[in-house]
């Protein structure tokens, strides 16, 4: 291949400054001989699976020049259903192939706007073809290839599905009927591989939950299969992960105050969310921008917003680089009428610190201290230098006074088309951007120097793929950005998200592992309390618990019962625990039945905080699918426990949240040493001390620990029947 597309390719992405790294070349070159060597369609496609906003498409762009230089003459990228995307994808690959262009090799066309092409154009150049997954887009590519151009078909075709879990596997089940089709996509998916005499095909996807979803022979029966494996792919090569990708990890990831990723979330109450969902003065006076408890939050995340940008071009100014604009999101619901309200409140907001700063009110120079502590602790625990705190006081005064601080409504693509630079990403018109809507920001278009996200979507009522999709905050992203970033949404929206994220994880490990050659295992339990199966295609609104290998389960965010109370659940719980296992260094093996019994008592011990809970059924679930199902013979019915006490875990944190970590870092890596295949319950003996935010009364926090030789495991405390959903 020297010499050739890709080699000219990886040289002027070099010549860019953003050479490709061994890594991503051995990906592209792998992939490119998989496509040759196995055979791939609709049925078995080959698979490039990667993260959200990791590169995916630089990736793919390179595996179509290095397949354009193996004998490949036609490309066709499919992307997702709106016209904005389709535009960035067409930039996006003109501008990475313009030497090709300009040397009258390659071709790149929108299937909306091709023009008549002629012999010379067809068999003197390499094609791309960019269509969005739209149905009359899919029809006219359809039609290139079997009526306006048939030579096309005749030769080696590539086709590339972008964000592959987005309408092309897609099963629809019949009103009335428990008959499952195809969405239409799909439909002209298949369609155009049938006229192509010799194609291949390429998934591209962060999200490959499509493919343990389907429903074709998937129903098990009870007691005999619990893991289901991946048909789908001919073959899975993954994206190499850039050094500085942020991701799920970095948001929703075990971090203490240590750690500027802790100071990432910044909660949102429930009542400020109701507030910005619908326009009503009554709960949102314009004369209170700047006090209002029900704005609270989205009031700390624009100041934050301007605080933190500024931050940053300080520390630029001061290392002598250029100076970065910045971009943040409010991103709550799909309705544009609420685009308007959000839009309006944002805007009180800013006029009322522009007011504030302008008249020397005290007001602005407190709301700003309480952003710059807030900042401070995030960057000095990056390792990173604060400026000095009157030079950020100065320039954040100098956004509001002077109208830096822009907004903008994102919720259509007329609105978008506006909005796009000549890379067809959002334009910062100014070093502070806001930018307000719905659906549309959630779709894969880039927006730059993301700093700030106000969150406010319902991930429980949303598909896996769907709401992974939202996470803008996720990419390759400086860790400097990282260390004055904010994440507002709700404590429900949050656990949700990190739900979701664990599933992620659990799925990716089986693939990074290669442990997808022995399936995921999806468990649930049944009307007569038995451990089964559970098909995958159900788990979609299902309440879920993910699991990896070592993988821990806890409650966070609760109170306990009342001192009298707690004392005689206690007892009942010591009552059950291994005289041994007390203050033990290392577990010790007892009944399954009893650590069961154990979760039932704490279990009645605990009340969580609105936007909290823990799904006990789905923790007893693990626990016996553990114990009874997927370990040895011999050791059927066992598991681990370990019991030490005197921890004096504080309710909450320094900073206001939660503790979240009972278990120390020096007994999760003990616990990976101890492999096999049972869990582990360690009971975390708390004093439980009035000073520490607890009732005066020790108490159990429980911790299960997946064993080291699981599968990635799926518990669902709950599945649908069936429906007439997708």
């Amino acid at each position: 291949m020297s010499g050739g597309f890709y080699d000219r390719l990886k040289a002027s992405r070099a010549a860019a400054g953003s050479p490709e790294g061994a890594e991503l070349e051995e990906c592209v070159r792998k992939t490119v001989a998989k496509l040759q060597s196995s055979h791939t369609d609709g049925s078995k496609p080959g698979m490039l699976l990667g993260k959200i906003q990791s590169g995916k498409t630089r990736a793919f762009l390179g595996v179509i020049a290095a397949a354009f230089d193996e004998g490949f003459d036609v490309a066709v990228v499919l992307t997702k259903g709106t016209k904005t995307l389709a535009q960035q994808t067409v930039n996006r690959i003109a501008n990475e192939y313009r030497e090709f262009r300009d040397a009258e090799e390659l071709a790149v066309y929108d299937i909306m706007t091709v023009p008549n092409l002629t012999a010379w154009e067809i068999d003197g150049h390499k094609l791309i073809f960019v269509a969005k997954k739209e149905n009359h887009n899919m029809r006219r590519l359809v039609e290139l290839f079997s009526k306006s151009h048939p030579r096309l078909a005749s030769k080696r075709v590539l086709i590339v599905d972008d964000e592959a879990d987005f309408a092309s596997i897609r099963f629809t089940k019949k009103k009335g009927s428990d008959d499952v089709e195809q969405g239409r996509i799909a439909d002209r998916i298949d369609e155009l591989r049938r006229e192509l005499a010799n194609p291949a095909v390429l998934q591209v996807t962060a999200t490959p939950y499509s493919l343990y979803l389907q429903p074709d022979e998937y129903e098990a029966t009870p007691g005999q299969n619990f893991t289901f494996e991946p048909k789908r792919p001919a073959f899975t090569e993954l994206v190499p992960i850039h050094g500085g990708y942020v991701g799920g990890d970095h948001y929703f990831g075990e971090h203490d105050e240590s750690e500027l990723e802790f100071y990432l979330w910044h909660p949102v109450s429930d009542d400020e969310l109701s507030a910005l969902k619908k326009e009503d003065r009554r709960r949102v006076r314009a004369d209170e921008a700047l006090t209002s408890k029900r704005t609270e939050a989205l009031r700390h995340a624009l100041i934050t917003f301007v605080t933190a940008a500024s931050i940053r071009r300080l520390q630029q100014k001061q290392a002598g680089i250029p100076q970065r604009r910045y971009s943040m999101i409010v991103h709550v619901e799909t309705a544009r009428a609420s685009h308007a309200w959000q839009h309006t409140v944002a805007q009180e907001i800013i006029a009322g610190m522009s007011q504030a700063a302008g008249s020397g009110h005290r007001l602005f120079d407190e709301l700003i201290e309480v952003s710059i502590n807030d900042l401070q602790r995030s960057v000095e625990a990056g390792g990173y230098v604060m400026p000095d705190r009157q030079a950020v006081m100065t320039l954040v005064k100098d956004a509001f006074v002077k109208g830096g601080v822009v907004t903008e409504k994102v919720n259509s693509d007329n609105d978008v088309q506006a909005l796009l630079d000549e890379n067809a990403e959002l334009r910062l018109r100014t070093p502070f951007s806001v930018f307000i809507g719905g659906q549309i920001l959630d779709r894969g278009i880039t927006v730059p120097n993301l700093l700030g996200f106000f969150y406010g979507r319902s991930p429980k009522k949303m598909q896996q793929d769907t709401v992974l999709q939202h996470a803008r905050m996720y990419g390759n992203r400086p860790k400097e950005d990282l260390a004055v970033s904010r994440f507002y949404t709700t404590a429900g929206n949050y656990n949700a998200l990190k739900s979701i994220h664990e599933f992620d994880s659990a799925l990716r490990h089986a693939f990074e592992t290669g442990a997808h050659d022995r399936g995921v295992a999806f468990v649930m339990r049944d009307l007569s309390n038995r451990v089964i199966p559970c098909a995958p295609s159900k788990i979609l609104v299902s309440d879920i618990v993910s699991l990896r290998p070592n993988g821990a389960l806890l409650p966070v965010g609760f109170q306990t019962k009342s001192k009298t109370e707690l004392s005689k659940i206690m007892a009942k719980v010591d009552a059950l625990i291994p005289a041994e296992a007390i203050d033990s260094k290392t577990p010790i093996k007892f009944e399954c039945e009893k650590a069961v019994k154990i979760l039932d008592l704490i279990e009645e011990a605990f009340r969580f905080e609105d936007g909290y809970s823990f799904d006990w059924e789905a923790c007893r679930a693990a626990v016996e699918y553990f114990s009874k199902v997927a370990s040895p013979p011999d050791e059927r019915g066992s598991a681990w426990i370990i019991a030490p006490r005197g921890r004096t875990i504080t309710r909450r944190r320094p900073g206001g949240r939660y503790s979240d970590a009972p278990l120390s870092y020096q007994e999760r890596k003990a616990f990976r040493t101890l492999g096999g295949s049972l869990p582990i319950l360690a009971l975390l003996g708390q004093e439980g001390k009035e000073e520490d935010g607890w009732r005066d009364c020790p108490f159990w926090w429980p911790v299960l620990v997946a064993p080291a030789q699981a599968a990635p495991s799926i518990f669902a405390s709950s599945v649908r029947e069936s429906s007439d959903e997708e």
